[in-house]
């Protein structure tokens, strides 16, 4: 009995299938990507609300800005509940220090970015019998806007820092977070899109190892008098 050979058309619907499915994997990958990306945006972005919302009521502290902003982010990084905050705050690190050395970078970096050294310079009130930080000028600021800084700086506007008291008493915070891809074949993708220009170190270095940078900032008036620290620039760094 002779052997049956394939029909001719078999190896054409073959083909046909593999130039239509290809791309369709490869979106259905993109858009898993896609929606980790938004995701984790998102979860970022509400961490670093938490942090801001607990600056403004604690005199922007770093300690207790980043503490807010790790607690808030523990869900997105797969760490579970913790009655205990100590057990929480040691996971968290953990899983960071985790991420750090498989990706050679901190996972995040926050920078305060008001009110600055510069904010303090120009709007600082003097605490008596106190000798700790500086304080920003708080309490009135209406009264003390039209009555003080108006007369003493043009336009009320700080000659060191450029800002207003109200500026001043605004706490503003920038969040650049790096998200990993799944997809080795994504990474290759970025690390060919990076930017030779860039000038910002951290960001430079994370394109160049195939991390997509996700950058958050926000604005928040702040309900307590802002005191100087001495991370008031980079709270949490790489």
């Amino acid at each position: 009995m002779r052997p049956r050979l394939p029909h001719p058309s078999a190896g054409a619907a073959m083909a046909e299938f593999t130039v239509i499915a290809l791309p369709l994997l490869f979106l259905g990958f993109a858009t898993f990507e896609a929606c980790r990306w938004m995701l984790t945006r998102q979860a970022a972005g509400y961490a670093l609300f938490e942090a801001a919302r607990v600056g403004t009521v604690t005199g922007a502290d770093p300690s207790v800005m980043v503490q807010a902003f790790e607690r808030a982010l523990a869900p997105a990084l797969g760490v579970g509940a913790r009655p205990d905050p100590t057990a929480l705050a040691r996971a968290m690190q953990e899983r960071l220090r985790a991420w750090s050395a498989a990706h050679g970078l901190r996972m995040a970096r926050i920078e305060q970015l008001s009110p600055a050294s510069a904010s303090f310079q120009d709007f600082s009130v003097a605490r008596h019998g106190s000798a700790g930080p500086r304080e920003l000028d708080y309490d009135y600021q209406r009264l003390h806007h039209d009555t003080v800084y108006l007369s003493r700086y043009r336009g009320g506007i700080g000659p060191r820092s450029g800002q207003t008291l109200f500026d001043a008493n605004t706490l503003v915070l920038r969040l650049t977070y790096l998200h990993a891809p799944y997809l080795p074949g994504m990474r290759t993708l970025l690390r060919s899109l990076a930017n030779a220009s860039e000038t910002d170190d951290y960001v430079k270095q994370a394109r160049a190892a195939g991390l997509l940078v996700i950058r958050r900032e926000i604005a928040m008036p702040m309900q307590s008098a802002a005191r100087e620290h001495g991370r008031n620039r980079d709270l949490l760094g790489p």
